[in-house]
């Protein structure tokens, strides 16, 4: 029987999905009627479209994992659902890392200002590259999920705390090496997602930044609170960027060496539900596009 924490931790789940499928729903269907019209989308839609379509399922699969790990008591057919859910939320996880990360620097060759000539050749071919980058990503999910689902079922057990205390040390230094191996499968594909979100997040906040500080200085009050909303957006989403994965990635260490609690499981449920449902919201009300097809929307159904 769940205790009143776990139901707790259920319901704002479950809200927070709610949030996160609505936002990121609507983000995917205004982009495919765009596509529909016009037979073609922006670079930035693309992205926007693949990243709120894979989020739309990360949620639906972060749902019904709690439900299972709530509800349901039978070993043999739990362990059968955390292996399928393994395979998807990695997967699923990892490409939405990578298209986060390829919006950051889209953004980022879009508005910021240098005047280094790579980033200058960036500026130019990037948004021509976007499709590609978008087809190489969802493959590079697939194979790195095969790969570390892979070693997780011929590694099935991997507790290394079980392991030291066992009478052979050698058994414990192979069991602990081979749950090491494991969660650098797990956690090493986000990494490069995470470097390269972090590098154009701080060249395009450090840009902003600057541009704010020459718009105050020529006192232009309407550019700077346009940049400083800007500044605000980016920051909030960088965060919630950043603790997505370092949560992700603690919840990898923990189920890799054994140490499990539904409680837990639950939060860290939350805040990776809370980050896709926290940046949908975000694109929506920066987004001029989507902001006025919310608010239609919005007018129509108080109609």
């Amino acid at each position: 029987m769940p205790t009143l924490f776990e139901l707790f931790g259920f319901i704002l789940l479950v809200i927070e999905t709610l949030i996160g499928m609505v936002g990121n729903g609507f983000i995917a269907i205004i982009n495919c009627i765009d596509w529909f019209r016009s037979r073609k989308l922006s670079s930035a839609d693309m992205i926007l479209s693949c990243l709120s379509l894979f989020r739309f399922a990360f949620h639906a699969v972060m749902i019904q994992v709690a439900i299972f790990n709530l509800f349901l008591v039978n070993p043999v057919l739990m362990l059968k659902i955390n292996i399928a859910y393994d395979s998807s939320s990695v997967f699923l996880n990892t490409a939405s890392l990578w298209f986060a990360a390829w919006l950051s620097v889209l953004y980022c060759v879009k508005i910021a200002n240098f005047s280094h000539p790579l980033f200058l050749q960036m500026k130019r071919k990037f948004p021509g590259l976007v499709p590609w980058l978008l087809l190489g990503t969802v493959v590079f999910s697939a194979i790195t999920t095969t790969v570390a689902i892979t070693g997780s079922i011929i590694v099935s057990k991997c507790n290394p705390f079980k392991s030291h205390l066992s009478n052979s040390s050698d058994s414990g230094i192979n069991t602990t090496n081979s749950c090491e191996f494991l969660i650098l499968l797990y956690i090493f594909p986000n990494l490069f997602p995470f470097t390269i979100f972090l590098f154009s997040s701080i060249l395009l906040l450090t840009s902003l930044w600057r541009h704010k500080n020459l718009l105050r200085n020529s006192a232009r009050d309407v550019s700077t609170k346009v940049h400083l909303n800007a500044i605000k957006a980016l920051a909030s989403f960088s965060i919630l960027y950043v603790t997505n994965v370092f949560v992700g990635n603690l919840s990898i260490v923990f189920s890799r060496m054994g140490i499990y609690d539904i409680g837990v499981h639950l939060v860290f449920l939350n805040v990776m539900a809370a980050y896709s449902s926290g940046h949908a919201l975000i694109l929506i009300f920066i987004s001029p596009k989507l902001k006025q097809e919310s608010v239609k929307m919005l007018h129509q159904l108080r109609c």
